[in-house]
């Protein structure tokens, strides 16, 4: 099985977890992004994977950027 190489890549290093963020080509040749959260438990490797397709990219955007600010605002209220 071929997998589409990334077109952009960056990751989050985040103790026993590691978030993997990747841009790619679907076979229609229109971008999504690939969400990875890699995590070691002892022995155990696990990994869950999420797809944003193009056409829902703007409100995940836009929802995460939302819970974000949400947590820094309770951050600064605690």
């Amino acid at each position: 099985m071929e997998f589409a190489p990334a077109l952009f890549s960056t990751k989050v290093s985040a103790g026993r977890r590691t978030y993997f963020f990747d841009v790619k080509a679907a076979k229609n040749a229109k971008p999504f992004l690939k969400i990875t959260q890699s995590e070691i438990n002892g022995e155990e490797k696990k990994k869950s994977y999420l797809n944003i397709f193009e056409s829902e990219i703007s409100g995940f955007g836009s929802a995460v950027r939302e819970a974000v600010a949400f947590v820094n605002q309770t951050k600064k209220e605690a």
